[in-house]
């Protein structure tokens, strides 16, 4: 389960990037529907501040359009969603991520630091996943 900070991570070599591709190996990744809308507005934020070129990030978008993740619909995770949300104060957008994960009981990767701080024991350890922490074999 990976959420749009690791996904960008696959088409922008940024501090990681070798450990998110790691996670392409694996049988299946699982995100919310919203997760593509995510990961462009990171590629997005990326041309305003002039680290990609409109052409680039827009390439790298429809690269990240054929990942091979499979989605989950946000209807079925927002009621979990938003009691997360508000407990933990954190975004919506961040909360889907964590109540798919609790639903599939997999691991939420994450390249996203104040999302780990914000969840630190509201989660079990193993259900969070610092994208750093990511080995050979995980």
């Amino acid at each position: 389960m990976v959420d749009a900070s690791v996904a960008v991570k696959w088409v922008v070599e940024e501090e990681h990037s070798a450990e998110a591709v790691r996670l392409l190996q694996c049988e299946t990744r699982h995100a919310p529907t919203h997760w593509q809308a995510e990961a462009a507005s990171v590629l997005w934020s990326k041309v305003f501040k002039r680290e990609l070129s409109a052409e680039d990030a827009g390439e790298r978008m429809r690269v990240l359009l054929r990942a091979p993740v499979l989605t989950a619909d946000i209807a079925d995770l927002l009621p979990r969603a938003f009691r997360i949300a508000v407990a933990q104060s954190v975004t919506i957008y961040d909360s889907l991520y964590v109540a798919l994960a609790e639903n599939l009981t997999v691991p939420l990767v994450t390249a996203d630091r104040k999302l780990i701080q914000r969840l630190a024991g509201a989660l079990p350890a193993s259900q969070l996943l610092w994208v750093g922490d990511i080995g050979p074999t995980t």
